[in-house]
């Protein structure tokens, strides 16, 4: 990132991050939900008939997708005055369909614990798309183009590699248990992930695509370019840290739940997602200007003061990840729909305060804000409804930040009384956050166990 950011400028990212904003709200319709599905059966035939189910409809939305590039391409591109993504449309149903089929692949992996396969497609994603954008920028084409072919090859090559190995471990499954009976029963029997999970996968979509709407009805493509940049790196320990444990989780929690031990397997992730996310997230809401100009170069110093703004918001998401988890294992789907619909209301309150304030400033803090504590209350109703109480979460939350407060006191000293440069204060921030880790680790049996389980040769990740 810090190569692509000194060879694209925030406009040209500002451009594909609205091209992106097209594709979310119609690659929610893909599996119409029911790749979340594939995961739940007890018996292997029943999941394989789902498999079949979320494929199916992915390859019916992308016809469809289609369709809609044809007859409705050019008012929405009037409507967001953007004349210049015609070109790039027609890559949207590939876009669909890559989605669609990395949604179903990884579903049937979690069932059968591939995680290392998982988190091996999300490396290979971001070699291969950091890659092209690396190598069109370095060639002179760094354009809007290059970022979406860069985000489409690496789609690709991620399903490739979940789907690598399926065919050829469980034809023989496939071909004996897929029937039509079946697949009726199937549709009929998951019925609550079309009517709850798409809409509310909608509803997640819809508030970052109003988001990106609105920022360029009132501000610029700039300031979208900035907001994008800002909202890939936070979203960076969600993607990877927090994406995989929550496949781990899906996977344990829906045992778990037959058990009776979901409160506590609820309560040892959640404590864990704070330790590991608290002082970064701490460190960004306080430096994170300095860290950004540092990292991505004098361009993009903007875009860190925005993320010192939304570093709460996406905080609160990243350890919240298990409640967002936790609609499908206990069947609340309808409480993550009303927590999207509150998101995008508040999301576009916000936005629409700052814009007829013309400041982007107050647009961040009212969207970080209302959208951080939304996130609280959903994740304490969810957590409640599993089984761990109040208490405990409050107890988590104030000793993980008594912990950090000194690393904290020292950075926010630094940076008040002395007037270090970056090349200074860099290093300081960076040994204060190992320091931290180390102790932290070495106190820690559980995550320290998780992760000597990584290097032990003979110990599959999966396992632990």
């Amino acid at each position: 990132m810090p190569v692509i950011t000194r060879l694209y400028i925030p406009d040209v990212y500002g451009t594909f991050h609205l091209y992106a904003s097209i594709v979310m709200p119609i690659a929610v319709f893909v599996t119409l939900g029911y790749s979340g599905s594939i995961v739940l059966p007890q018996k292997d035939e029943v999941a394989a008939n789902m498999f079949f189910i979320s494929l199916s409809f992915t390859v019916i939305i992308t016809l469809l997708s289609t369709l809609f590039i044809f007859f409705g391409s050019g008012y929405l591109l009037d409507l967001l005055n953007a004349p210049e993504l015609k070109v790039y449309l027609w890559i949207i149903p590939v876009n669909v369909f890559a989605h669609g089929a990395y949604l179903s692949l990884r579903s049937w992996n979690v069932r059968h614990r591939g995680f290392s396969r998982i988190a091996v497609s999300r490396i290979s994603d971001s070699v291969v798309n950091k890659g092209v954008l690396i190598g069109a920028g370095l060639s002179g084409l760094a354009t809007s183009g290059s970022l979406i072919a860069g985000r489409l090859a690496g789609s690709i090559t991620m399903s490739g590699i979940l789907g690598l190995r399926i065919w050829k471990e469980y034809a023989l499954l496939f071909k004996s248990s897929i029937r039509w009976k079946s697949v009726i029963q199937g549709i009929k029997r998951y019925r609550k992930f079309p009517i709850y999970n798409l809409w509310s996968d909608l509803a997640s979509r819809l508030a970052t695509t109003v988001i990106i709407f609105l920022f360029s009805f009132y501000f610029s493509k700039t300031v979208i370019g900035y907001y994008g940049l800002c909202i890939v790196i936070l979203s960076l320990p969600m993607s990877f840290i927090a994406g995989s444990i929550g496949e781990v989780f899906y996977q344990k929690s829906a045992k778990a739940k037959q058990d009776g031990t979901n409160a506590s397997l609820i309560a040892t992730l959640f404590d864990q997602m704070v330790k590991i996310g608290m002082l970064a997230f701490l460190v960004l809401a306080v430096s994170g200007d300095a860290l950004f100009g540092f990292v991505f170069g004098a361009n993009w110093s903007e875009a860190g003061v925005y993320t010192q703004i939304l570093a709460f918001k996406i905080f609160v998401d990243f350890i919240m990840t298990p409640a967002s988890v936790l609609t499908n294992i206990i069947e609340k789907q309808e409480a993550m729909l009303i927590f999207y619909i509150v998101s995008i209301i508040i999301s576009a309150i916000s936005i629409v305060i700052g814009g007829l304030a013309n400041n982007i400033y107050i647009a961040l803090s009212l969207f970080s804000l209302l959208n951080g504590v939304a996130t609280i209350v959903f994740g304490l109703y969810m957590f409640r409804a599993s089984g761990v109480s109040l208490s405990r979460i409050i107890g988590i939350l104030s000793n993980c930040f008594a912990s950090c407060l000194p690393v904290i006191a020292i950075i926010t000293s630094v940076r008040l009384f002395f007037d270090f440069s970056n090349m200074v204060l860099i290093p300081i921030i960076t040994v204060s956050c190992i320091v931290y880790y180390v102790i932290h680790i070495k106190k820690d049996e559980v995550l320290r166990s998780a992760i000597q389980s990584v290097f032990r040769k003979n110990t599959p990740l999966e396992n632990k």
